[in-house]
């Protein structure tokens, strides 16, 4: 039995979700938010009428609702087992209170332990806890390892599905592993630098990584960049400006002479989109705009056939080695086009989606049919 998360496409690499009753490790690089990635995880549980409860070292409890707040997440009827405030010598609202100031080692370790089996044991219902900051006490990864085998237990008893959020901080690699094997389930979220940007993605076992941004509405899917490309007057432009949220257009009598520039964000995924122009005089400029390219969408105009060598040139000069792309037949809205398996048969290519970039038709499935090619195939 599988419980859901609303993390795009975690659900399907886990074939359903989070294993019921498991003890998950989210392993996180310093730059990666791991606590916003399970407090979607936490608000979708919530939605779902499951309890929920959140454990943090590092946070107190309003910080964490403000950040949930912030991207529409669902705050209310959290039981938060507070470890902080007494540190801080605050008061605190929390159900479950830590008694000891956090830093004080063993003490704090033993009590923090108790407090999260307690809330467990009390709580009643189907539910799903979370550790914030397991790092707070790396100094007894031995008994973390212990812990987490005890947790199994726990949730097998009290119907609850564990999270627990562990950022690396240049831990030994061999206590890693043996705290990683404790786990049922490990989502490695990680970082790596493309030319002075930042990407994270994260992954499950060997499956394909997933890279992704936290945004307004949590984790989404992310692609820095896909070109869209095709012969002079296919609907380049206006397929930027129906993909996306904002356009900006570079041109001078309606026709595109430096580049089209959209961003897209919606149904969990984002991702920038560079659009060429298409005449031969502004070859060099698609060949500047193809560079660290992650797939491209080819234009085709349905009605007219004599373009489409031009349509397979410039798909050369942008298509790097092993890079996705698939073709879309434009303006099948138009008398006289040519249908998509005649075009796809015409070009010899394996993807081609027909549509309308006027009308909107297809658009939306041209672009998540890329991103799906993009995550078949991209290696971090």
């Amino acid at each position: 039995m599988k419980i859901t998360t609303s993390i795009p496409k975690l659900d399907e690499l886990l074939e359903g979700g989070l294993p019921v009753h498991s003890t998950v490790l989210l392993f996180a690089d310093p730059l990666a938010d791991a606590a916003t990635f399970a407090q979607q995880i936490l608000s979708h549980r919530l939605e779902e009428e499951d309890v929920g409860i959140y454990l943090s070292t590092n946070k107190l409890p309003k910080d964490v609702e403000n950040n949930m707040y912030k991207h529409g997440f669902k705050t209310q009827e959290i039981i938060f087992i507070d470890c902080l405030s007494f540190t801080l010598k605050r008061k605190s609202d929390a159900k479950y209170t830590l008694d000891e100031i956090i830093t004080s080692g063993r003490p704090a370790w033993e009590k923090t332990k108790e407090l999260w089996k307690k809330a467990i044991q009390e709580e009643k219902g189907q539910k799903l806890a979370v550790w914030d900051c397991l790092e707070t006490f790396m100094g007894f990864v031995d008994e973390i390892i212990e812990f987490v085998k005890e947790c199994k237990k726990l949730n097998e008893e009290n119907k609850t599905t564990s999270v627990f959020i562990l950022t690396n901080w240049g831990y030994d690699p061999k206590d890693i592993e043996r705290l990683k094997e404790s786990f049922d389930l490990v989502i490695d979220l990680a970082t790596v630098s493309k030319k002075l940007m930042y990407l994270n993605y994260y992954k499950v076992d060997h499956k394909p990584a997933i890279p992704f941004k936290i945004t307004l509405t949590g984790v989404t899917l992310y692609i820095p960049k896909i070109l869209i490309t095709g012969p002079y007057n296919a609907g380049k432009s206006t397929m930027v400006k129906a993909l996306s949220e904002t356009a900006v257009s570079i041109d001078r009598l309606g026709t595109t002479i430096a580049l089209d520039h959209g961003y897209v964000e919606k149904k969990g995924f984002a991702c920038n989109i560079f659009g060429t122009p298409g005449q031969e005089r502004f070859d060099w400029i698609m060949e500047v705009l193809s560079r660290d390219v992650w797939g491209v969408i080819l234009i085709v105009d349905s009605t007219k056939p004599e373009s489409f060598p031009r349509a397979l040139e410039m798909l050369e000069k942008v298509k790097k080695e092993n890079i996705p792309f698939i073709v879309f037949a434009n303006k099948q809205d138009l008398e006289g086009a040519l249908p998509p398996e005649e075009i796809k048969e015409r070009l010899g290519v394996p993807i081609v989606i027909g549509g309308s970039a006027k009308t909107g038709e297809n658009v939306e499935k041209a672009l998540i049919t890329l991103f799906e090619e993009i995550l078949k195939r991209r290696v971090f």
